[in-house]
């Protein structure tokens, strides 16, 4: 199956679209008990704000990254109340200040924002144009020389530095990429793709987005000692194992390693040679790969699309383990 770079052309202006801050709520609106709730969270986060304030212009800044989506017309409508109650003419003057401080530092995010999502759908072009013929033209399924393109060309130029080992760098000019907004981008683009059923060349992008979601959660379960909080916490382990307070098999840990070091592809006829070889049982392969997700969950910020992405990997591959050794159900399906 053959699609070209024009369909990606189309779909450069795809922006990962962001959650509404409005919910449904029934046809009577919101309960006065959800109202006073809301006015709760609003003034919680208003003594956050203003307490920072107090530290420096850094808290404020923390405080705002933080809560950036909550800052909506609701907060700002209970800023103006609290404001307007204010006792003293210096207090007033205080809020109204913080006010423009907060504002400041929300535009200044947004358009950092949107900076990040336009560099990273440039480097996801570049990431997907490895795997692609001197005609700008894609052979589905991707072939194992095309993906190790991929892989190559992602290690060197997106995953360096604190997420990854990469050697290539990058060359002068170029910006990092920010990881979190390619991911961002990559599934932006699939569910217009899914959506645009009758496009047919649309469709065939898919694998390709999730080829990328597949190798980045490859490599990085394979290089994240560079992370702080996850390498911590992955010592721990290894301490707890040394005890024998943890459940560790040498057969199982190689056999996981070897699994994120292959194509998704050949997953299936990897686990069938293990299972038929008893290289290790399926029960301390399934705990290796517990293992690794509780470091994901525990070790890295919920609500992230890095985030997201590894678990998904994860229990995909712990669905193929079950199949394969017989202790699950579940059909074998692309990681998305």
């Amino acid at each position: 199956m053959m699609m070209t770079m024009t369909t990606l052309g189309r779909d450069r202006g795809v922006r990962a679209s962001s959650s509404s801050s409005s919910s449904g709520k029934g046809f009577g609106g919101p309960t006065m008990e959800e109202k006073m709730e809301e006015v709760k969270a609003n003034d919680m986060l208003i003594d956050a704000l203003v307490e920072a304030h107090g530290a420096g212009e850094q808290q404020v800044l923390d405080v705002v990254c933080e809560s950036l989506l909550a800052l909506d017309k609701g907060f700002w409508m209970r800023y103006a109340m609290r404001t307007d109650s204010c006792e003293s003419s210096e207090e007033k003057e205080r809020m109204a200040d913080l006010a423009n401080l907060v504002m400041k530092i929300t535009e200044k995010l947004v358009k950092q924002s949107e900076k990040s999502l336009d560099s990273a759908q440039g480097w996801l072009i570049k990431l997907l144009q490895q795997a692609a013929d001197e005609q700008g033209q894609w052979h589905l399924p991707l072939n194992e020389g095309e993906i190790d393109k991929m892989r190559a060309f992602m290690k060197a130029k997106l995953m360096t530095g604190a997420q990854g080992q990469g050697e290539g760098g990058l060359e002068e000019g170029e910006e990092p990429c920010d990881m979190e907004s390619l991911l961002a981008t990559s599934y932006a683009w699939m569910k217009k793709a899914m959506e645009d059923e009758e496009n047919r060349e649309a469709q065939q992008v898919v694998p390709l987005l999730q080829k990328v979601l597949q190798l980045y959660a490859s490599e990085f379960l394979l290089n994240f000692s560079s992370q702080a909080e996850l390498a911590l916490l992955q010592a721990e382990n290894e301490a707890l194992e040394a005890a024998g307070d943890l459940p560790s098999s040498q057969p199982a840990k190689e056999a996981l390693e070897g699994l994120l070091m292959s194509n998704e592809e050949e997953w299936n006829a990897k686990l069938a040679k293990m299972a038929s070889e008893e290289a290790c049982s399926e029960d301390a392969l399934l705990v290796e790969l517990q293992k690794k997700k509780e470091l994901i969950i525990l070790g890295m910020s919920g609500g992230m699309y890095e985030q997201r992405v590894l678990v998904e990997y994860l229990q995909e591959l712990e669905e193929r383990v079950q199949s394969a050794f017989g202790g699950g159900k579940s059909e074998s399906a692309q990681v998305a």
